[in-house]
Formats: structure tokens, sequence, C-alpha cells
């Protein structure tokens, strides 16, 4: 798959039972289809968290620059973000419902603004992601296909 901002080819990255794929310039992150909710699911968020992506409102086309090609089937992504969230991040999705685009440091935002501070979920998903968003940084390391 290319990444929707450079078109280079992503590194899938296992990690559990966990498939991602991941911009090797840092540009983001890709989540199939209910692989967010499959996430939260194995850190434990509390319940309005696991319904994330269904919380996700269009955004106009005018939003935020050009719509980016999803990377499964190349259709225009259409902009969402959360309605209810104070600082607004805008993620590109799939009008067919293949996934979600990240753009870098988008995941950590919507985490930080999902889950309490204090609340042990936040850290076991910062450290999931840490192996896909850093995978040099200690433990076992994701494997890259």
């Amino acid at each position: 798959m290319l990444c929707p901002v450079c078109k280079l080819d992503q590194v899938i990255l296992e990690w559990g039972d966990v498939e991602l794929d991941v911009c090797v310039d840092g540009h983001g992150i890709w989540f199939d289809a209910d692989e967010l909710r499959h996430l939260f699911a194995a850190a434990g968020v509390p319940d309005a968290v696991l319904s994330l992506e269904q919380r996700l409102r269009a955004m106009p086309a005018s939003a935020r620059g050009p719509r980016r090609r999803c990377p499964r089937c190349r259709v225009r992504m259409d902009h969402v973000s959360v309605p209810e969230h104070p600082e607004q991040i805008v993620l590109d999705r799939c009008p067919r419902g293949h996934g979600l685009w990240f753009d870098e440091g988008e995941i950590e935002q919507i985490v930080d603004q999902e889950i309490d501070v204090g609340d042990p979920a936040l850290e076991r998903v910062r450290a999931y992601l840490s192996r896909f968003i850093h995978p040099e940084g200690g433990g076992k390391e994701p494997e890259a296909q």
C-alpha cells in the first residue's frame, strides 16, 4: 500500500494480532476498518472510546486541503472529525469503509483527548502505539513485512 501523503510504499508492522501500515518517512499510520476499536478494546479503554470510529462525522471537503486517496482502493477519502472534541483533529476516512488515516501525531492527540489522564488504559494505549510509531524504543519490536 502507498502512503496517502508521499505515495511511497508503507511498511506493515505487526504487534500481537494487529497489523498496521506505517509510512516509512513518518507521515502517518493507516488503521484498517475496526483495527482502532480492536486496539482500544485490547487496552481496556472505557466503552465510550470504543465507539470512536462511529462518532466520526464528515466535514466539508474544503475543511483541509486536497482529499487524499485511500491506500486500499485509491478512492478519495473524506475528511472527518470527532464533533465533541474541543480541539478539532481532521482525519481521513475511506468512504468505502476500508479504514482511517492518521497524519503524524494525530493518533496521539486523539488518544489524549479520548482517555482521561490517570486512566491506566492511557499508558497501555501509548505503549502499544509506541511499537508502531517508534519501534526502536525497547522491548520486542514488531515484525516488518
